[in-house]
């Protein structure tokens, strides 16, 4: 009876565990005030809010194909509906939970292997990692993770017991988590990969032609590699071309030694034990040696993977991308602590040493940069701190973890867990801390209050013109997110807007005439419109104002002015394109501050000079004849090391 009422005990503490981890995930996620990771979070909340609202949902072809097809049926459910402030924050709270449920596999297979007790310190840990920081951001992290998870532990379900039920059940499973990540394709490896070593661990080869669903999925994948790349959407360029193998295989061990940091190291060391035990055929457990196979396969296999997209497409860390790896690593971790931590003397010191030899020699200072945090949030307790070095710090902490591994006695090793957790608790403290202000910041520069100010502003669709570099494009998809009267951007030539936004680009035609169907524009106040301006967002003393307008006629560009500061100050040479010129003049209105004399071009030619030192302020006019041949006037305003505006305009009669 007593038994009986512990073991409920323990299965209630499940519950329990994903609501508490729900909650603080939630806490967590409210504080990040808006959208950071760009475009990735713009495009699932929009791919979600057109499934939900217009029931379009791209998957090979189109806006947006390839960017995953299951997470933005989720987060676009609480989006779509009532407002899009009060749905950002109702998927918060879904995302907390969606992301807590990666749980439930882990403790589901682990009471197999181990007590109750030590399959819920593996569910424990698995919801302490800093990657559930991502249910508060609008990314497919959120579903991945428990989706990997599930696949991860029905595939060790199937290793063990060669059940074509279970070999259905796993590839289905797979099969949700490619339809939420297409990066999820390399669990297929895994999954055969893992029979193998299996059966290398049980010196029986006798079941492997009992995976003949696997061996088929996987001959269809290379065949579908060789032949239709294209069905992997956004990733299908991974699987052509060439990619250097020097650099794939360095970033292939840098992501490894990051796995050691990103489970805070004793799982890592725990499984090194038990896979080496497993490979010498000590380990009688069919259920435990399917998941040492799993969690050996998913560890190595998904490090090669992120390495290799790494050194082709983002040379530097992917964390985010290693999401399939924890939930095993902890479920080795606590079967191996069920077990009293057994440290076979020459096997431990050998792992300890290999897991040390991994984890130290990374170029760790080279490796944590601010640019990988988003991709990497583990990193964040080594950013932006005095005293020691990032590698010093970690080569101490890991000398400490691994040295409580291999000689803590038996009686203090339940301490390892306790101390793992706390590493990962502190590291998603941290992290989470790091964000928010970054978010904050993003938040204020890219968008401004109130968010949504174009979406109140008007009624009709918005066509946004841009004309800055790739970097600032954020800014357009920040202000689509929030303004869903943004329909189409137009880049300016050559600027251009990347990202499945409908968009184009164009070269404006002398009177300024742009090919846009919308009778509303927005776009940065160096940019006039022939129209009416009728909203205004402020983003700071360091960023220019965004001005919505409502065009007259046909839609024409009145004036361009580069170079000029967001509070006026030009830095030795402004210039302003006017289009429509003829019969207009330009009006100036400069302060000297580091300026004796200026001049203004046109077209090349000088036709106004002044000298403005010892005056407060200068007015000057530049006239433009009817009779000029082109009607469009290039105005350079040469001034000294600085000079101060306060009106730059291009009059018409």
């Amino acid at each position: 009876m007593a038994g009986t009422v512990r073991r409920a005990g323990l299965t209630l503490a499940l519950p329990a565990l994903v609501g508490l981890s729900t909650l603080l995930q939630w806490l967590g996620g409210r504080r990040i005030a808006g959208l950071w990771i760009m475009p990735d979070e713009t495009i699932y909340g929009d791919r979600g809010l057109r499934f939900w609202q217009h029931g379009a949902l791209p998957i090979l072809h189109g806006e947006g194909a390839g960017y995953s097809v299951l997470y933005p049926i989720v987060a676009g459910l609480p989006l779509s509906f009532g407002s899009l402030e009060r749905g950002y924050a109702s998927l918060k709270l879904l995302q907390a939970l969606v992301a807590s449920l990666a749980a439930v596999p882990v403790f589901a297979y682990g009471r197999r292997v181990m007590p109750n007790g030590y399959a819920l310190l593996a569910a424990a840990l698995t919801v302490s990692s800093p990657l559930l920081l991502y249910s508060g951001l609008v990314m497919t992290e959120v579903l991945y993770y428990p989706l990997a998870a599930l696949a991860v532990f029905a595939i060790s379900r199937a290793v063990a017991t060669a059940s074509l039920l279970h070999q259905l059940l796993a590839l289905a499973f797979i099969a949700l988590a490619v339809l939420t990540r297409v990066q999820a394709v390399v669990l297929v490896a895994v999954f055969a990969a893992a029979i193998l070593v299996e059966a290398a661990m049980a010196r029986d080869r006798s079941r492997l032609r009992a995976f003949w669903p696997v061996w088929a999925i996987l001959a269809l994948i290379a065949a579908s590699v060789a032949l239709a790349p294209g069905v992997f959407g956004a990733y299908a360029g991974t699987f052509s071309g060439g990619y250097p193998l020097g650099g794939s295989l360095r970033l292939a061990y840098e992501h490894l030694a990051y796995i050691v940091l990103m489970v805070a190291v004793a799982p890592v060391a725990a499984a090194a034990i038990l896979g080496v035990e497993a490979l010498r055929g000590r380990e009688p457990d069919r259920g435990a040696r399917a998941l040492i196979a799993v969690c050996t396969c998913t560890t190595i296999l998904v490090a090669l993977q992120v390495g290799l997209f790494a050194a082709r497409y983002a040379p530097h860390l992917l964390g985010r991308d290693l999401a399939a790896v924890p939930p095993p690593l902890f479920a080795v971790f606590a079967l191996w602590l069920a077990r009293g931590a057994p440290r076979p003397f020459i096997v431990a010191s050998a792992a300890v040493l290999g897991v040390a030899a991994v984890a130290v020699a990374a170029p760790w200072n080279d490796l944590i940069e601010v640019t990988a945090l988003p991709d990497t949030l583990g990193i964040a307790p080594f950013l932006g701190r005095d005293g020691w070095d990032p590698a010093t710090e970690i080569a101490v902490a890991v000398a400490i973890a691994l040295l409580l591994v291999r000689f803590a006695p038996r009686r203090l090793t339940l301490l390892l867990p306790v101390l793992t957790v706390a590493v990962l608790t502190a590291s998603s403290v941290s992290a989470s801390n790091l964000v928010t202000r970054k978010v904050r910041y993003d938040q204020a520069a890219l968008v401004g209050m109130p968010r949504d100010w174009i979406d109140r502003a008007t009624r009709g669709p918005v066509a946004y013109v841009y004309r800055c570099d790739v970097g600032a494009a954020n800014v357009v998809w920040q202000q689509r997110f929030w303004n869903r009267r943004i329909a189409y951007a137009l880049g300016l030539t050559p600027w251009a807007v990347p990202g499945p936004l409908p968009n184009g680009q164009a070269i404006p035609a002398p009177d300024g005439g742009i090919a846009i169907a919308e009778r509303y524009a927005v776009s940065g106040d160096d940019v006039a419109f022939a129209g009416t301006e009728i909203a205004r967002q402020d983003r700071g003393a360091d960023y220019q104002p965004l001005v919505l307008w409502k065009l007259e006629g046909p839609p024409r560009l009145s004036t361009v002015v580069s170079d000029v500061k967001p509070n006026g100050d030009i830095l030795t040479t402004a210039r302003v394109t006017a289009y429509g010129c003829r019969g207009g003049q330009l009006e100036l209105t400069l302060i000297p501050k580091a300026t004796n004399d200026v001049s203004v071009d046109l077209d090349g030619g000088t036709v106004l000079r002044a000298h403005l030192a010892g005056l407060d302020y200068w007015n000057g006019t530049v006239r433009v004849p009817r009779s000029r041949a082109s009607d469009e006037c290039a105005f350079t305003i040469h001034g000294g090391l600085l000079l101060g505006s306060t009106r730059i305009a291009f009059v018409r009669d």
